[in-house]
């Protein structure tokens, strides 16, 4: 009996060699256990080079079908690192995080090796063993992430929630006994899957003791992507940084650091996505450095505006539309310097179960009450930070799926989708919205910060043609207005340049 739960058990739990990069690895050790090596311990040496950030290890072997059993071990030069017995053949062990079993922390340089034990094997059975090892430094965002996979294959449009936080900084909510304590990031990753989104960013401010946490539970929400993220807190504005693990100052001051403008560069030079956020809320006593107040920014280096933020939208007092269109009116004036910033959304919430009641601090909009929509090769996160990067994004200011908002145009033989580029010529610009879900909407056409036309929707799926007979000097995008005229899905621009 015994024999066959352990059979049920590797079945299981083995990771597939599929979760290993798609390039060839660094090192790779192969060999044959044979029946002489029936409960023996083998050291598998292997050599880690300076700069590495995360080790990666695939292991396969035959025999299963024959009884034969492999467990595997790991040390670095100084400690063991965990054990995955025979449960976890493919594995990673970096500075930010590891896979469950093993341990994260920093990737010493120098003599690793991997411990091979071999529980069972038939008399005068052999079989083939081979190790795959690859190495990633922390800029290699497409390797050092929490799934090494797709969550979702294929092309499409991804919904997700770019801004959150838990109790690994100051998320706070109700503990089972109705104390108030640090909200587990559980709880968001949670109310993210039960919200149907595709991905959630945790941002907590200026930490990274989140990613241990989001290393340990990717594998359990394994339909949702898990971005990793910092919101970067200082007393002059807040940002997030996207899909960086490795070290970065935030202390305004230090090296690396000795103004905004230094720690925006330092975070850019990352590879990260570098996203402002909530940069027209008020900064004073009650939240300071919440409004972005560096007036010699050096926007160039910096990727993204949070057009809409959902805590800010709660907290500013008056009409919720004249908080949202107050953070839209600040990312347009940007555009119209000249700036190429994509327009994202997150919801900074701070309790994601504040709908049980009687949180410990207030009202927060809550996880998947808005999103960022991302069109992306694939659900991963090398994908989704592209797709990011593209600017084909738009903002959705309700909860749930089924809206979509696209944008082309052409002018001549040139084209353009949404977050793209038109040369600068005579001629008019002929673009055509694709929308979905919005039925009894508004096609709304804004043109350099000015909105100019707008276009009823009359079908659940449409295309709607708009000419741009005086071109546009900087930008134009497309929002989409509820019936009530208020915003509904918000619009990345096309560039002219």
């Amino acid at each position: 009996m015994a024999r066959w739960i352990l059979l049920l058990w590797l079945a299981l739990f083995e990771v597939p060699a599929a979760a290993a990069p798609d390039r060839a690895p660094d090192v790779v050790l192969d060999g044959i256990v044979r029946d002489a090596d029936r409960a023996t311990t083998r050291d598998l040496p292997f050599d880690v080079p300076a700069g590495t950030a995360q080790v990666r290890v695939a292991f396969t072997f035959e025999g299963r079908d024959r009884g034969t059993t492999i467990t595997l071990g790991v040390a670095d030069p100084q400690r063991f690192r965990g054990w995955g017995g025979g449960t976890k053949y493919a594995f990673t062990i970096g500075e930010a995080f590891a896979t469950p079993s093993f341990l994260p922390g920093p990737v010493p340089t120098g003599r690793w090796r991997l411990m091979m034990t071999v529980p069972s094997i038939r008399v005068g059975d052999a079989a083939k063993w081979s190790a795959r090892i690859w190495f990633s430094k922390a800029s290699d965002l497409d390797e050092v992430a929490f799934s090494h996979w797709p969550i979702r294959a294929g092309a499409g449009w991804y919904r997700g929630d770019l801004h959150s936080h838990s109790g690994q900084s100051d998320a706070r909510c109700r503990s089972l006994a109705g104390r108030e304590a640090g909200c587990p990031p559980f709880y968001t990753f949670q109310e993210a899957a039960a919200h149907d989104l595709d991905f959630v960013a945790l941002t907590d401010h200026n930490v990274t003791s989140h990613f241990i946490e989001m290393g340990y539970l990717q594998p359990h929400f394994d339909t949702l992507l898990l971005m990793p993220g910092r919101e970067l807190t200082t007393r002059d504005g807040h940002a997030n940084l996207l899909g960086y693990m490795g070290p970065l100052e935030t202390d305004i001051g230090r090296p690396g650091a000795a103004t905004v403008n230094a720690l925006i560069a330092s975070a850019h030079a990352t590879g990260g996505f570098l996203t402002i956020n909530h940069p027209s809320r008020p900064t004073g006593e009650d939240c300071l450095g919440c409004g972005w107040a560096t007036p010699d920014t050096d926007y160039a280096k910096v990727d993204a505006i949070e057009v809409v933020n959902g805590g800010s939208t709660i907290e500013t007092p008056g009409d919720r539309e004249a908080a949202v269109l107050k953070q839209v009116h600040y990312w347009e004036a940007l555009l119209n310097r000249g700036y190429r910033l994509v327009g994202v959304a997150g919801s900074d919430n701070h309790d994601a179960i504040q709908y049980r009641g009687n949180s410990p601090i207030g009202a927060q909009a809550a996880i998947g009450s808005l999103a960022t929509v991302i069109h992306a090769d694939d659900l991963s996160q090398g994908a989704i930070l592209k797709g990011l990067r593209t600017g084909r994004v738009f903002v959705d200011l309700d909860e749930g799926r089924g809206r979509m908002l696209d944008l082309t145009a052409r002018r001549g033989g040139d084209v353009a989708a949404m977050g793209g580029t038109l040369p600068r010529r005579t001629g008019r610009i002929a673009a055509v919205a694709h929308v979905e879900g919005v039925t009894g909407g508004q096609v709304s056409l804004v043109v350099d910060g000015r909105r100019r036309r707008s276009a009823p929707i009359a079908t659940a799926t449409a295309d709607v043609a708009l000419v741009l007979a005086h071109s546009a000097r900087r930008w134009f995008r497309v929002d989409v207005l509820r019936p009530d005229g208020r915003l509904w899905l918000i619009g990345n621009p096309i560039y002219v340049r």
